[in-house]
């Protein structure tokens, strides 16, 4: 298999990623930044099922993985969530910008996990 089909499927998968995570925004409409928690509370649940799975009784080719982190890179935001708890501080409060940072961390952490556990 050529490192540019895995390059490819890498890719595929992050556009496929970014085309959902931006179809949850337009929906999401709230002056907090909840489509991006919302995002990235489920791509982190997403991995966490899929890394369970990888690294369980099934072996999935190299190109399949590359698609899973591929999405999963795309899907979900760590820019976006860094630029708007710098906006929330800016525009608001220093307790909203904390509030969405231990939130985010929190629920992304646990949903990983519940990823995990679910797999097992």
């Amino acid at each position: 298999m050529s490192a540019l089909y895995l390059h490819v499927m890498f890719g595929l998968g992050g556009g496929l990623g970014a085309v959902l995570r931006h179809w949850i925004a337009l929906r999401v409409h709230h002056d907090l930044p909840f489509a991006t928690l919302i995002v990235n509370i489920l791509g982190s649940f997403l991995l966490g099922l899929w890394v369970g799975y990888l690294g369980g009784p099934v072996d999935l080719g190299e190109e399949e993985r590359r698609l899973v982190f591929g999405f999963c890179g795309g899907f979900t935001t760590f820019s976006s969530f860094a630029y708007q708890s710098l906006e929330l501080r800016r525009e608001r409060t220093i307790a909203l910008a904390a509030g969405n940072i231990l939130l985010s961390l929190a629920l992304c952490w646990f949903a990983l996990w519940l990823g995990l556990v679910l797999t097992r």
